[in-house]
């Protein structure tokens, strides 16, 4: 069964909206969007959907924006009554499984794109790593989706090292962060540092926002300060908007010319070029489990760059432009583990940011050394204590290269056969390497020589 897979659509811009942490004004920026929009792109929808939503109901997130955003569609999808982490709230009250949240976002989001062209803005709850209902921290449970992030930054003191964290913790993770949305404060400054460090090393806008005013006890009173607020501050939401729309246009004008692009400019292996077309080459945006997500074949043009950030004219196709598929060789058999596995991620990183890459010549290191260990504690609690050292090669083909000299040379000495390089065996057939009928081993001559002979060897020089 095919998973929950990307939200792609050329007529919906759908955006994520994270928080470096809880209470640094998500739901305020939110709609701060939602309302630019409105007025941006007055002759389409904008939809303000919160998948997770904990607190009383008269106090959820969806009444502040429809009152402060009219005419935007607002939706929770789950509201639980404590105001705990959703994991917390969730108990005992038969949360559903992190595919059934994701089946009813997904499906959600594909109605507001048959509706019509508009923008989405699914709002997270808490910080980036807060629980979902399952447990599951929100960073791994929505990365799937793989929706563009607008990240809301935290303007409060120590907010730069939070806002920076999550950041991390989401490009780790596969997400785009498109912009960075924040209160600014004129104590700490933090979106002025912000901007420069994000603007330096990712090339992402940060765009400081004037605070609200303080929260008046009186409802009515602090309705009343909230939409003077917005009406003065939903100019500053503008900017960002028409980045956010070029950066969809952008995407998908990618997406759509990478197989021509490809064409062009790439070699591919195992490939009779003049036999290739673009029509035979896939485009991938990005892969989870078992399944990449990919371009749909023949999907409308898009539209130009230029006129989709000047002009907020409909789309034109509410059709999805993503698909998943499997990935029935599992990348040439190296993901064993699935794509995107978050443990993998980490551990990658990890051994990126402490060694990067190093001569493996007479040096030695951590992973090298413990790995060879661990495989060799393997054999020896099997039974097999024969193997004593092990040989690390950085492929499946020259791996077989390396095991067949290593095979020939200790049955050369093993057998006497083997003198000064060359066979000497008075007249008896040299030693042959034993192999199954339509087997594969790899593409290094080597490799190749120990199979059948084929289509695909037997023409090698």
């Amino acid at each position: 069964m095919a998973p929950v897979g990307s939200i792609l659509s050329r007529s919906l811009r759908v955006h994520q909206v994270y928080g470096a942490n809880t209470d640094v004004g998500k739901t305020i920026l939110t709609t701060l969007l939602c309302r630019a929009s409105r007025e941006l792109w007055s002759s389409e929808q904008t939809c303000f959907l919160k998948p997770v939503s904990t607190g009383p109901e008269d106090e959820a997130d969806t009444r502040h924006v429809a009152l402060h955003a009219p005419g935007v569609s607002t939706t929770t999808l789950l509201q639980y009554s404590q105001p705990i982490s959703p994991h917390a709230a969730a108990q005992g009250k038969n949360a559903p499984s992190d595919t059934a949240l994701l089946s009813l976002i997904h499906a959600n989001c594909s109605a507001a794109a048959s509706a019509g062209p508009g923008w989405l803005f699914l709002e997270t709850a808490g910080g980036v790593h807060s629980p979902s209902p399952s447990g599951t921290t929100q960073a791994d449970l929505y990365s799937p989706l793989r929706l563009p992030v607008v990240l809301v930054g935290d303007a409060k003191l120590g907010g730069i090292s939070l806002t920076i964290s999550a950041f991390e913790a989401l490009r780790i993770r596969g997400y785009d962060v498109e912009s960075i949305l924040m209160f600014e404060n004129n104590v700490y400054e933090n979106d002025v540092y912000l901007r420069e460090y994000f603007g330096e090393r990712f090339g992402v806008p940060v765009m400081g926002v004037e605070a609200p005013p303080e929260r008046a006890r009186d409802q009515r009173m602090d309705q009343k300060r909230m939409m003077s607020y917005y009406a003065q501050a939903s100019a500053r939401g503008t900017g960002v908007l028409k980045h956010l729309a070029a950066r969809h246009v952008e995407r998908i004008k990618r997406l759509e010319s990478m197989a021509t692009e490809a064409h062009r400019t790439i070699w591919y292996p195992f490939t009779q070029q003049k036999l290739l077309s673009p029509e035979n080459i896939t485009a991938i945006d990005s892969a989870k489990g078992d399944f990449f997500q990919t371009l749909v074949p023949q999907a409308p043009a898009a539209p130009s760059a230029s006129k989709a950030s000047s002009s907020p004219g409909p789309g034109t196709s509410a059709a999805p432009l993503l698909q998943p598929s499997f990935d029935g060789s599992a990348s040439w058999w190296t993901q064993g583990l699935g794509h995107g596995a978050p443990s993998l991620t980490l551990a990658a990183a990890y051994a990126a940011g402490r060694y990067g890459h190093v001569m493996f010549a007479e040096a030695v290191h951590e992973p090298t050394l413990g790995l060879a260990q661990a495989l060799l504690g393997g054999m020896h609690r099997a039974g097999n204590d024969r193997l004593t050292r092990v040989f690390y090669s950085d492929n499946g083909s020259t791996g077989v290269e390396v095991a067949l000299k290593m095979a020939l040379k200790a049955a050369g000495k093993r057998y006497g056969w083997a003198r000064g390089g060359s066979w000497d065996s008075d007249g008896d057939q040299p030693p042959a390497v034993v192999g199954l009928r339509g087997g594969y081993h790899g593409d290094t001559l080597g490799a190749m020589e120990c199979a059948e002979p084929s289509i695909f060897n037997s023409k090698v020089d």
